[in-house]
């Protein structure tokens, strides 16, 4: 509390003759609560300040941080061959990060731009000393919206840092991923799409159900033939379930299957070969309309295995489960 003057505290020496008389005039005349309040003032002030500096320096952080992220996802680096495995899912990870942090930015922005409203608010009401009277301690206070905007900002931050937490767990999973690929692209077992473009169609079915075996599943039927109805290859999963695949070889890459073939499959898969998985494969592409019938809700799904997803199959050596989020195997299924 003040109770005496402190000998550091001097008027300042202004210029003014006539200033220097009206300063002295105001200091005569200030009681006690005048005094302490203007120093509660100043430290209102000061405080109301000293978080909108915080919150422009979190917007700042995380904007650099958005900025560095969108430099990871799409940097020169990533067109490099050696990243070509885990581009698509780094550029999908990487920047969903970023966009996080953008978002937090935007957020801390608005955050900082409100808090130097109510800093205003506080320069409206300085001399307004009767804000501070004991009548009045108990009322709605102007700092307490600075520090509420203050607190969420930090929310804002704590987000920040998850997020990029989450991109340094997902950046070691998916450089450990990059790794297992490139192991297999150097194996015999790997092959190129190139290859398998140059493959006659009975080739690339029983090749097809090579990498089921391959992956632990049992091939009942390696190829199809003269009315295989639909069914090129089938087999059972680790997990007991009849999978049923229907190749279709394009000898122009570019090709999409189209919506027909996969509603002659779904005809045929469940209820003539009894399928519990069915499996489109193409080195080609999967027509719009096509790839909407395989997700009708009014059907059981079909799984597509395009020319993108062949290439993690077949040169990656990608597990299928892995690549169609098929159901694991349980333990009484891969006991027996």
């Amino acid at each position: 509390m003040i109770d005496e003057s402190s000998p550091h505290i001097a008027l300042p020496r202004y210029a003014d003759t006539g200033l220097i008389k009206m300063m002295q005039k105001d200091l005569a005349e200030a009681s006690q609560g005048d005094l302490l309040a203007a120093f509660i003032w100043s430290r209102e002030e000061k405080r109301a300040w000293q978080i909108i500096c915080a919150l422009e320096h979190w917007q700042t952080e995380a904007e650099e941080e958005g900025r560095r992220a969108r430099l990871r996802a799409s940097g020169d680096h990533m067109s490099a061959d050696f990243w070509a495995s885990m581009r698509e899912d780094w550029q999908r990870d990487i920047g969903r990060t970023a966009a996080k942090l953008e978002g937090g930015a935007d957020r801390l922005s608005a955050l900082a731009k409100e808090a130097r409203a109510v800093h205003e608010q506080l320069i409206d009401v300085a001399g307004d000393f009767e804000r501070y009277t004991a009548d009045r301690a108990d009322g709605e206070q102007i700092l307490d919206e600075s520090a509420r905007l203050y607190g969420q900002g930090r929310k804002v931050m704590k987000a920040v840092s998850r997020a990029l937490r989450e991109e340094r767990d997902d950046a070691h999973r998916l450089v450990v991923f990059n790794a297992e690929c490139r192991a297999y692209m150097a194996s015999s077992q790997s092959i190129s799409l190139r290859s398998i473009d140059a493959l006659h169609h009975s080739k690339f079915e029983e090749w097809t159900a090579w990498l089921l075996q391959r992956d632990g599943y049992k091939v009942q039927r390696g190829k199809g033939g003269s009315g295989d109805l639909g069914a090129d290859v089938i087999a059972v999963s680790p997990s007991g379930q009849r999978v049923v695949v229907q190749c279709k070889h394009m000898g122009t890459p570019g090709r999409s299957v189209g919506s027909d073939a996969l509603q002659r499959l779904n005809g045929t898969a469940r209820d003539i070969h009894g399928a519990d998985i069915v499996i489109m494969v193409t080195n080609g592409g999967v027509s719009k309309p096509a790839r909407l019938f395989a997700e009708d809700q009014r059907i059981k799904k079909i799984h597509l295995i395009d020319r993108a997803v062949l290439q993690r199959w077949a040169t990656w050596g990608r597990p299928v489960g892995e690549i169609l989020d098929l159901p694991e195997p349980d333990a009484d299924a891969s006991a027996a």
